[in-house]
């Protein structure tokens, strides 16, 4: 394992298990921690460059990718709950990273020699930064500190890394390289993650069977206890309807008031009432990121693509 590798393995390991424990303590991770991964990111991709050196295409999209990067957590942003806002000086920096965001890809269809793979490769870093900006907007993510982890994580570790013997999934080179522009390394850690967390409900439902509390099928999504006081960091997922009835929610909305819902549960005679858990996805993120780099993609290997 190279020592960039090592680096990067070594600092995304320290910083998600910092996460972690502050994600199951308080379900908040401060923004400091991503803007020093990033910025730790961005220092490794550009001392990568330098020193192995990488197509001079590749600089323009590590500017972009930074401007991006740094302008969600600093300065104000264009929209907010009173809608638009014209902020010159940041739409003009907005503008300044898009047109180098597209000066490699002009530059090669231009009649230039055509981006390099590692260039195609350093893409991921901008490409990254919007995408999962996109997909917290669409609720494919749904929590900021879990959209600002992965877009540390894609400037931290902008490509696959080859650290033999690891990953030990591996794929034909064609299909790897490949993989490597389409499916970039902090993608690999998100599905990584996800297929991590399937392992949450099967850990429910052990933990409701050793408690004799074998309910389906909401034994797999959550536990119950007592409504007095109420459990931190959790949703109810029982209610009383305005008609008198009593119904099981499987999943609840997030982040509304329980309390008019645990007063009628009360009034109904219900001490005991079953909840989900409000997951701490960055566990499955520290176990995703680890598994991506020492074991590889796991949906290649379920996919039976694997060499």
């Amino acid at each position: 394992m190279d020592a960039f590798a090592a680096t990067r393995l070594a600092v995304g390991a320290a910083f998600l298990a910092f996460a972690a424990v502050s994600d199951l303590r308080t379900r908040k991770v401060r923004d400091p921690v991503w803007v020093a991964l990033g910025s730790i990111g961005l220092f490794l991709v550009a001392a990568e460059t330098v020193l192995r050196p990488i197509d001079p295409l590749a600089w323009p999209l590590i500017a972009a990718a930074g401007i991006w990067f740094y302008a969600i957590f600093f300065g104000d942003p264009l929209f907010d709950e009173n809608g638009f806002h014209a902020r010159p000086v940041r739409i003009a920096l907005l503008l300044v990273a898009a047109a180098l965001f597209l000066f490699p890809a002009a530059s090669a269809s231009a009649g230039g020699p055509g981006l390099s793979a590692a260039v195609g490769e350093i893409y991921s870093l901008p490409a990254m930064v919007l995408v999962y900006q996109g997909f917290y907007r669409v609720r494919l993510l749904h929590g900021g500190a879990d959209t600002k982890g992965l877009i540390a994580l894609t400037l931290l570790v902008p490509s696959a890394p080859s650290a033999a013997p690891f990953p030990l999934l591996a794929v034909a080179p064609p299909v790897d390289a490949a993989l490597r522009i389409v499916f970039p390394f902090s993608l690999v850690v998100w599905v990584d993650a996800a297929l991590a967390s399937l392992a949450i409900p099967i850990g429910m439902l052990v933990y409701n069977a050793m408690r004799g509390d074998l309910r389906l099928p909401q034994a797999f999504l959550g536990y119950r206890v007592s409504l007095e006081p109420f459990a931190e960091h959790a949703w109810l997922m029982e209610r009383i309807t305005p008609g008198g009835e009593h119904v099981l929610v499987l999943f609840p909305k997030r982040g509304a008031d329980p309390s008019a819902d645990i007063a009628r549960l009360r009034a109904a005679g219900i001490e005991r009432a079953w909840v989900t858990p409000q997951t701490p996805f960055m566990v499955p993120l520290f176990v995703g990121f680890l598994m991506a780099f020492l074991v590889g993609n796991l949906l290649i290997g379920i996919l039976g693509l694997a060499r």
